[in-house]
């Protein structure tokens, strides 16, 4: 039996990954990596919700990205959660 991922390593994979410019793009249409981030940003460890912001922040910086992130399914609900805590 294998066990669980670790849930800071993959998003700090992810973090990495969104990071490099080349790889924004791609992230964002992929159908698991943005709403696996937005998971993240509810989780009770905070370096992971920190990782994953970072990510979101990378993946935004481009431009055709930003519609997308906004209209993300949990991705404003997320975000208010995160500001307020």
């Amino acid at each position: 039996m294998s066990a669980e991922p670790d849930p800071l390593a993959v998003v700090n994979q992810l973090r990495d990954l969104a990071a490099d410019p080349m790889n924004r793009r791609a992230i964002v249409q992929d159908h698991g990596c943005l709403p696996g981030l937005i998971l993240f940003m509810d989780h009770p460890n905070p370096q992971v919700v920190y990782s994953a912001l970072l990510a979101i922040r990378y993946l935004a910086e481009c431009r055709p990205n930003r519609e997308k992130l906004k209209g993300e399914l949990g991705m404003m609900l997320s975000l208010q959660n995160v500001v307020q805590k």
